[in-house]
């Protein structure tokens, strides 16, 4: 009988732990366009692009949809960036740095891009 009590207490204290389930956001990538004009990576241009994509990457997690600009040097550089609100803060700020890798890989050297995640 003592037996018996043991594996049953030992049954609810299993089905009393709370389970939970994490993953990892879907970060493929759906829709990407870069246009034809290149820059050099020694102009301000760069400068101010990853002016902009720091400000994007310290702000978005936070607010979900964010326009930034830079234009210190005289070229000006705009961007935006947006998540969807059912996104928690720390999926949106995933999303937003796997994007950034991909935009200086992908499309490392031109003026725009456009993706959707």
């Amino acid at each position: 009988m003592a037996a018996f009590r043991g594996i049953l207490a030992i049954g609810i204290w299993f089905l009393c732990i709370p389970f939970s389930v994490y993953c990892l956001p879907d970060t493929t990538v759906v829709c990407k366009i870069c246009n034809g004009i290149n820059f050099s990576y020694r102009t301000p241009f760069r400068q101010e692009m990853n002016s902009v994509l720091n400000e994007l990457g310290s702000v978005i997690p936070y607010s979900y949809n964010l326009y930034a600009q830079s234009t210190n040097s005289g070229q000006g550089c705009y961007g935006h960036a947006a998540c969807d609100g059912r996104l928690s803060h720390f999926d949106c700020d995933l999303c937003l740095q796997n994007e950034r890798g991909d935009l200086l890989n992908g499309c490392s050297s031109k003026t725009g891009r456009k993706c959707s995640l």
